[in-house]
């Protein structure tokens, strides 16, 4: 789990004694794990078996397999084979119903009663479902005034969903763990946690998570308590929080923007053209799907891609319904900007400080591949007077909060990662642990600074388009670094050995050296930066044929 500067601990206990020997422990605590697809939502400790049940919650019609070779390995380090499964048969696939959820029970070995934690371990391989440090003997955790938090909350609406993940404000999962994985029970949840300072995080369903597509809670952790309704998923108003100063500042702040904009009213509308052939061409419809079928073969995804940009130039993309909203709430979103700047100069907090960083984060975020549609009314002509503000107001009054420094660095990247500006040096690791320093690598030389990730499919084809003209150019003054941004080595050495980099690759681990936030390519699975022998960008993202024309002119 994270250390950084949240220490956390268990505080609810529910098990129920059924007798002597005999245990049930609904939707246990566990630590760590490595899908959320599946989730233990019951166990039961008796003398005869260990019984799991368990629950795959994902996409209809998508396939799993629960092997027989699973364990449960406890702290003692001995190990409790699986005996039986019932409702899925074992080592077979089994296919996701329309539902997209499937409970089953597993049978183990009964586990010995002085085991206070197990592993849930099907075998070696990085694929493999492991879930780590599940509790089988939970102690209630105090709140210490001054310095905890404790998050009360409830859930509506969710009556499948039994786990919460915490996270940091837009971490990403594909890469880094979560701060805490906390069980819902009877549509309630209980969490304390000791804090550094006073920020913004997420709460976030792991069902949800599985499938990429979920509605984070947002709320601040500060000392005292926090209290937290999730709204159903078909609500329309954001999730209710009340806690001390700054989350009540946050919520005041939400509470006088829905009454001047209305944005429930459009989040209605938006609703109603839920179906993909109320919203999108059928031409469009047809694009999404040739798109889909050929996003492997690069050559022809680019040229149905180029067709699909043409017919968004056209305005054909949507449906005249979708067009009249998109454009409603266009300038509805561009008055609500002008009326937030406003806000966060004449009432400067915590809450509002958030406000600051994270409409710098989305110009850091975008810098490089472009704003998405939704985020299009933010306009650098806006960055100085955010910048003064950051400057003027927010600094001086925290200057030792995160954010400062966060936004510091945000600022240093907005102007240097262009065309035309210096390449930012950074250390990272190689594949076997060593650091390596870019400016040591590529000191004298053109390079291509090659920020990718093994879950990227765009980044390695990419990638497998410069090999070529490396090896054409390496003796005469080229070079490529690689960059991998995974949460291990194991999925960057498998990627990079299958497509053949010939080149150097480093790996950023969890985020540990910030350099896709550096580099301004936020949560994209990465970017490419062609750089001259004194550091300054030549070029970003360019194409192999590109890179080859630059190199032509200056190393021939």
């Amino acid at each position: 789990m994270k250390g950084k500067s949240l220490l956390f601990g268990l505080c609810l206990c529910l098990w129920t004694s059924l007798g002597w020997g005999q245990r049930v422990i609904e939707v246990p605590w566990y630590e760590t794990t490595n899908t959320y697809m599946f989730d233990i939502i019951k166990m039961e400790l008796t003398d005869k078996a260990t019984i799991i049940t368990g629950q795959v919650k994902y996409l209809p019609n998508e396939w799993f397999r629960v092997v027989g070779r699973t364990v449960l390995r406890g702290e003692s380090g001995k190990e409790y084979k699986l005996l039986k499964a019932e409702g899925i048969k074992l080592n077979e696939q089994v296919f996701l119903p329309e539902s997209g959820q499937m409970t089953f029970q597993l049978y183990f070995e009964p586990v010995n009663a002085g085991e206070k934690k197990v592993d849930y371990v099907e075998g070696n391989h990085e694929t493999d479902w492991r879930i780590g440090g599940i509790v089988l003997d939970e102690k209630p955790q105090k709140l210490e005034k001054g310095s905890d938090c404790l998050i009360r909350g409830k859930v509506l609406g969710h009556p499948s969903s039994y786990r919460l993940v915490l996270m940091g404000y837009e971490d990403d999962d594909r890469i880094q763990e979560p701060y805490a994985i906390i069980p819902v029970r009877n549509g309630k949840f209980e969490y304390v946690c000791q804090l550094g300072e006073s920020k913004m995080y997420w709460f976030v369903f792991t069902d949800e998570l599985a499938k990429s597509s979920y509605r984070p809670v947002s709320f601040f952790i500060e000392p005292g308590e926090v209290e937290i309704t999730i709204q159903s998923e078909d609500a329309y108003t954001d999730s209710e929080t009340r806690g001390k100063e700054v989350n009540e500042l946050y919520q005041r702040y939400q509470q006088l923007r829905e009454e001047q904009f209305h944005f429930s009213t459009i989040y209605r509308q938006y609703d109603s053209l839920r179906e993909p052939a109320l919203y999108y061409t059928p031409r469009a419809l047809e694009l999404h799907e040739l798109m889909s079928q050929n996003y492997e073969n690069k050559q022809k995804y680019d040229s149905l891609d180029a067709i699909y940009q043409q017919l968004k130039k056209e305005n054909k993309e949507c449906t005249p319904q979708a067009i009249a909203l998109n454009e409603k709430y266009k300038n509805l979103r561009k008055e609500e900007q002008k009326w937030k700047e406003g806000y966060m100069e004449k009432y400067p907090s915590v809450a509002t400080y958030f406000l600051l960083m994270d409409d710098l984060r989305h110009w850091v975020d975008y810098r490089v591949h472009g704003f998405p549609e939704e985020l299009e009314i933010l306009s650098f002509k806006d960055l100085p007077r955010l910048e003064n503000m950051y400057y003027t107001i927010y600094k001086p009054m925290f200057p030792k909060h995160s954010y400062t420094g966060l936004i510091a660095t945000m600022l240093q990247s907005l102007k240097q990662i262009e065309v035309g500006g210096h390449y930012i040096d950074f250390t990272a690791p190689d594949f076997e642990g060593n650091p390596v320093t870019l400016s040591e690598q590529i000191k004298g030389k053109v390079a291509l600074i090659d920020l990718w990730a093994s879950w990227c499919g765009p980044c390695r084809r990419s990638a497998k388009s410069m090999i070529p003209v490396y090896e054409k150019y390496k003796s005469k003054g080229f070079t490529i670094v690689g960059v991998a941004r995974e949460k291990t080595v194991q999925t960057a050495k498998a990627a990079a050995l299958q497509d053949g980099y010939p080149w150097l690759n480093l790996v950023e681990l969890n985020d540990a050296g910030n350099i896709w936030f550096k580099y301004c390519v936020g949560n994209s699975g990465g970017g490419t930066f062609l750089v001259d022998r004194d550091g300054k960008i030549l070029a970003i993202g360019p194409s192999s044929e590109e890179v080859e024309r630059i190199l032509e002119k200056m190393l021939e």
